[in-house]
């Protein structure tokens, strides 16, 4: 019995000793998480000392804004009524005076608040802008035809003093055409009012030839243009514009050059001065141009005229009609002399006849014409020049 009291009590005493071990082995743990729960506290002691910090900074900076903006004034700005776009003079005027700006700081005492009476009169609606109204505008109508051979876009413009015009104020009827590369413009019929008597054609002569026609073929293409009041007109309704019968037949003059061929019969007139031709030609419905010959005071009148050559001793002067077609050739003449070279050509034929052909034709260098037995004979190919009795040639400048 005793043996048995002695082994339970050792073992308590050994259990005792076994947890006391334990205990002194966790004193580092415990001291470690002392330890980190001590720097956990003087962080967020040191944060919530900055936050306060910065909030009482802030403080002092709302503080001195407000004293610095409601030292001037200690009552807000009045509220600006902003739902009227337009100046108003019949509000009721304000008896209330506004405080003046100082830049000392106030000391009075504020005044006593004073409940406003409620507004009851009714604004008046701010008056409604005028509706835009389109003025100085346009319409046109565009007709495309088939017309000698050619498609044609002809335009008729109408203009409008405004929106709200029943009709038109005036017209007028224009098309346009590819030229050598230019676009050109050709003005056909000018109505100046819906009642007035359309005026055609309104380009000069020169613009018309340019694109192959003259006054007469004008007004036919100007009787196929389309017009907003449905009004339709023949080649004999139109009108000539003012002056243009005079201008038709005034004379263009250029200097040193000479218009080949179409003489009219019974030509030259002899011993005639430039502005005596001229006068002729003008007075006379048939000619179209004239070549005056200087040296020999002649005049020469013309019923067409298409190619012009140098001549020193020559002035030529054409009309409207056909001065937008005129060809200026670069062709240089010599007397009893011939080119020599290659041949495609020989054909009976007068002097001028040869020289418009060899001119009109792009195959053709030069030509010789003889003279006794009226031959002409055209070359693509010009070597050299020679003297040849009664034989007139001419040759091609070099670039043409």
């Amino acid at each position: 019995m005793v043996a048995n009291v002695l082994i339970r009590h050792n073992t308590a005493l050994f259990e005792r000793a076994v947890d006391l071990v334990v205990k002194q082995a966790a004193i580092p743990t415990l001291q470690a998480e002392a330890a980190a729960h001590d720097k956990i506290a003087r962080a967020n002691a040191f944060r919530r000392m900055m936050t306060g910090g910065a909030i009482a900074i802030a403080a002092v900076g709302i503080g001195y804004g407000a004293a610095l903006f409601f030292g001037r004034d200690h009552q807000l700005p009045p509220v600006v009524d902003t739902t009227q776009t337009e100046k108003r003079d019949d509000r009721i005027p304000t008896t209330e005076k506004l405080p003046q700006d100082s830049k000392t700081e106030r000391t009075e005492a504020p005044a006593p608040e004073v409940t406003p009476k409620p507004d009851t009169t009714t604004p008046t609606q701010a008056p409604k802008p005028p509706d835009v109204v389109t003025a100085d505008f346009n319409k046109f109508l565009t007709r495309e035809i088939d017309w000698q051979g050619s498609h044609w876009s002809l335009v008729s413009g109408h203009h409008f003093n405004d929106e709200h015009d029943a009709t038109w104020d005036h017209a007028w009827c224009y098309t346009r055409r590819l030229v050598n590369g230019v676009d050109v413009n050709v003005d056909l019929v000018n109505r100046a009012s819906p009642t007035a008597r359309p005026q055609a054609p309104v380009s000069p002569s020169m613009t018309l030839a340019s694109i192959g026609v003259n006054d007469a073929s004008a007004l036919e293409l100007a009787s196929k243009c389309v017009w907003l009041d449905k009004s339709s007109f023949s080649a004999n309704d139109y009108e000539a514009p003012a002056g243009r019968a005079e201008a038709a037949n005034k004379l263009v003059a250029q200097d040193g050059w000479d218009a080949m061929g179409s003489d009219l019969p019974s030509m030259p007139l002899w011993n005639v001065s430039f502005d005596q031709c001229q006068t002729q030609c003008e007075g006379d419905n048939r000619c179209a141009a004239i070549t005056y010959d200087k040296k020999h005071s002649a005049c020469f009148m013309k019923g067409d005229a298409s190619v012009l050559v140098k001549d020193p001793d020559a002035t030529m002067a054409a009309k409207q009609v056909v001065g937008g077609k005129l060809q200026y050739s670069s062709l240089v003449f010599y007397k009893n002399t011939v080119v020599v070279g290659e041949s495609y050509s020989n054909v009976p034929s007068a002097y001028a006849d040869c020289v418009m052909a060899c001119a009109m034709d792009q195959k053709c260098l030069g030509f010789n014409f003889d003279s006794p037995n009226k031959m002409c004979s055209m070359l693509d190919r010009v070597d050299s020049l020679a003297l040849f009795k009664g034989v007139a040639s001419g040759s091609k400048t070099a670039g043409n």
